[in-house]
């Protein structure tokens, strides 16, 4: 007979299981070491409006240079919102809005001190806003032309040493780095310097992975850019994706094309559809991120919008719709605010069955069933903290490994794909009778976040009178209420 040995400390239970035992047999096991007198479940609907998180949602757009970090945070669009990702761009040819950054004078130099002092001290304005960011650097704004220049290669290198470590001090808060420098907008095209090659990308990549690998994304526009620096079609975890003509046309204006030279590649033996599944394996990897260039009505459509989305499950994407009939359009056919309701990260509690000793002391089992109901997905290790609360006050707080509740192995699908978590808890011995709630905590990893709730990942989910699980103010999802005996 299988024999389960069960390790008490004072936080939580450790089930040491032998191979073929399931997690059921797990929870099943402590119930039966428990009195089992006590069951409850409690089903969920799903909340209407997405609660916006810094994990991964559609993108506001703030002027870094001319508009305080507390100017942007209520950005809305189609109902949804305010988000909780900005993106920012950020001009080196002068301290200037983004529309002015192509009438400065060429960029020949290191940047001066002031600039690196104003930029770490405008990145360090958002540490209390909830939002991450999603940042580039660019030495115009377009248009396309002799107008929009950006820099020699060798002083585009020097400007990532000299911001490198700005970028590092504050990367609790940076959703991803988007490649930049090069080109019109920094997109890595129509270069006036000579840097549509693959020597200067591999410049730029080389240094943004040797300062950034494993604190950040870097994302680049096309794959066929990331398939000529790596030299393979497996991924490179540290790189990902921006698609600036999602689903805009055919080619997505060259995302999916083997060889365009304004772009600085051209691949031999490639096919436009392994560029495609390149992207799948990036968006499941990595990240992937989007904005319309054009609009579409039939790529755009509702049903078809969706299955792209569900197919390179877009991260984070632009609130603001470009050109702005496309956000008509989507309104029209009666999409937008589901569309945007999806980019990024959306869990969904479904249901929560507790049973065990609902006594001062006595061992319970949760099973909590959930789903991933975004485009994206959780991308980072969650930490979590589960809160025993009476009387209105937290009573105690117990740590749940993550090998028992790790919100990213909740799937992206067009058909829900459910999943349950399993673990165990010994309510505190101080409880007096009556009720008492449980709530979760999903910590934002990053050390500088952790304890701030605005930073917390949120559930999208109501209980049975309507009311949000989710608490902003405590960064707490409240999953069940019961009765001590």
């Amino acid at each position: 007979m299988k024999r389960i040995l069960l390790v008490m400390t004072a936080a939580t239970v450790l089930l040491l299981v032998p191979a073929g035992i399931s997690a059921q047999d797990e929870v099943n096991a402590v119930a039966g070491e428990a009195n089992s007198s006590f069951s409850q479940t409690q089903t969920f609907s799903p909340n209407a409006v997405t609660i916006s998180t810094s994990e991964g949602a559609p993108y506001g757009f703030c002027e870094f240079w001319t508009q305080d970090a507390s100017q942007c945070t209520r950005q809305t669009n189609f109902g949804y919102g305010p988000t909780k990702v900005m993106q920012i761009y950020i001009c080196l040819s002068g301290e200037v809005s983004t529309s002015e950054c192509s009438q400065q004078p060429e960029v020949t130099g290191p940047l001066s001190s002031a600039m690196l002092s104003d930029m770490d001290q405008r990145l360090a304005a958002y540490s209390d806003t909830g939002m991450r960011l999603v940042v580039r650097f660019t030495y115009n704004f377009g248009p396309i032309g002799p107008g929009a220049m950006d820099a020699p290669i060798d002083v585009i290198s020097t400007h990532i040493d000299q911001v490198a470590p700005i970028l590092r001090r504050h990367r609790d808060l940076i959703l991803a780095l988007e490649a930049g420098f090069i080109g019109t907008w920094g997109e890595w095209h129509d270069s006036t310097n000579g840097n549509d090659t693959a020597a200067a990308q591999k410049v730029v990549l080389d240094k943004e992975l040797f300062y950034f690998e494993g604190l950040f994304p870097i994302l680049v526009r096309c794959p066929g850019q990331l398939i000529q620096y790596t030299g393979t079609l497996t991924p490179h975890r540290g790189l990902g994706l921006h698609d600036d003509y999602y689903d805009s046309n055919s080619s997505d204006a060259a995302t999916w094309s083997t060889c365009a030279t304004r772009s600085g590649f051209c691949l031999s033996g490639y096919t436009s559809d392994q560029l495609k599944e390149y992207a799948v394996q990036v968006s499941a990897t990595t990240m992937f991120a989007g904005e319309f260039g054009a609009l579409d009505p039939a790529m755009q459509a509702c049903d078809a919008l969706n299955q792209y989305s569900y197919t390179y499950r877009p991260q984070s994407f632009s609130i603001h719709t470009f050109p702005v009939d496309i956000g008509t359009f989507l309104e029209g056919e009666g999409c937008a605010l589901s569309f945007y309701n999806k980019i990024g990260t959306r869990i969904v509690l479904r249901e929560v069955k507790i049973s065990g000793d609902a006594a001062p002391g006595g061992w319970l089992c949760v099973a909590a069933t959930m789903v991933n109901d975004g485009y994206g997905r959780v991308i980072r290790p969650r930490p979590v903290t589960l809160v025993v609360l009476q009387d209105g006050k937290l009573v105690e707080k117990t740590d749940i490994p993550t090998r028992k509740l790790d919100l990213r192995k909740l799937v992206s699908s067009a058909t829900e794909v459910p999943s349950t978590f399993y673990f165990e808890f010994r309510l505190p011995r101080d409880l007096h009778s009556g009720p008492v709630s449980l709530a979760l905590i999903f910590h934002d990893p990053a050390p500088s976040l952790f304890h701030q709730p605005a930073y917390a990942l949120p559930l999208n989910s109501l209980d049975d009178v309507g009311n949000p699980v989710f608490d902003p103010v405590y960064g707490i999802n409240r999953i069940a209420t019961f009765n001590v005996e």
